[in-house]
């Protein structure tokens, strides 16, 4: 079978995982099963070298710089002849310019041949999902697994979020309250009436500034909540899911599969594993 040409497009190298965590992922699946052909490139680069049949066209970083409208141009003319683009950590000007349709959520997600993630961990995430399309699912897991250590020691969701919270002002707002209340159900509804604003307008404001919708986001929160708890504490997991407002433990287990695709238990056992392994 002939190899998945990978094309991984660097526009920034501020954070090294955009494109090293999906690069780490497909090179993985070569050590199983010798499929992709993968090149990091610069949007700079002689564009010939992107002809020649690409499966799959990631785009990494968020540096808008005045030599990359070539590269933009190429891409609106030749989108329809890629397999699969992906978006990783990319902002809303970028994604602009690309003139394709895309819905820019935290966790990836899929619009047709088009992924799009919020970067970092995402990001491998996103990549991890395509490796699963092209190999299985026992593939995938065994790269997730080679790799989930280097997710808990870095905490990338928790950053991730801090960067969401410093580029949002309603965020920044509600922020004290919601780890006040994450017990509670938290409705859309009762979020706008906290910040006086309609349903309507609270959703679409909240939306435009985080890139997540206020019922994604609450999830997001009390998953990162979880973690912290599991992490810095010995509380029993129905507690901590209850204290999270996640309704019990089936739910717990069921978003962290979703956002870190391991189970709550899991995640404690691994990071003081991974804890004791560094105290030497």
């Amino acid at each position: 079978m002939p190899r998945k040409k990978i094309v991984i497009v660097i526009l920034s190298r501020n954070h090294l995982m955009d494109f090293s965590g999906p690069a780490d992922v497909f090179t993985y699946a070569n050590e199983l099963r010798d499929c992709y052909d993968i090149k990091l490139v610069s949007p700079t680069d002689n564009l010939t070298e992107f002809y020649g049949g690409i499966d799959t066209l990631l785009l990494t970083g968020n540096a808008d710089e005045p030599g990359y409208e070539l590269f933009f141009s190429w891409l609106r003319g030749e989108h329809d002849n890629i397999r699969r683009i992906g978006f990783v950590g990319v902002g809303s000007a970028i994604l602009e310019k690309t003139g394709l349709p895309l819905d820019r959520n935290y966790f990836h997600s899929r619009d047709g041949h088009v992924y799009t993630s919020g970067g970092v961990s995402s990001g491998i995430d996103l990549a991890l999902a395509m490796v699963e399309e092209d190999c299985g699912k026992r593939v995938a897991s065994h790269i997730a697994s080679k790799l989930v250590f280097f997710y808990l020691s870095r905490q990338v969701y928790q950053i991730q979020f801090g960067n969401m919270v410093d580029s949002s002002p309603l965020v920044e707002q509600l922020k004290g309250w919601l780890a006040a209340h994450l017990h509670e159900s938290l409705s859309v509804n009762l979020l706008a009436e906290k910040m006086n604003m309609s349903t309507r307008n609270f959703t679409r404001v909240f939306t435009r500034q985080t890139g997540l919708s206020p019922a994604k986001f609450i999830e997001k929160l009390r998953v990162d909540e979880a973690c912290n708890l599991l992490v810095k504490t010995d509380e029993a997991l129905e507690e901590i899911a209850l204290r999270c407002g996640m309704g019990g433990l089936v739910s717990m287990r069921r978003l962290f599969l979703r956002h870190l695709m391991v189970t709550p238990s899991e995640y404690r056992r691994l990071l003081k594993l991974h804890k004791h392994e560094n105290s030497y």
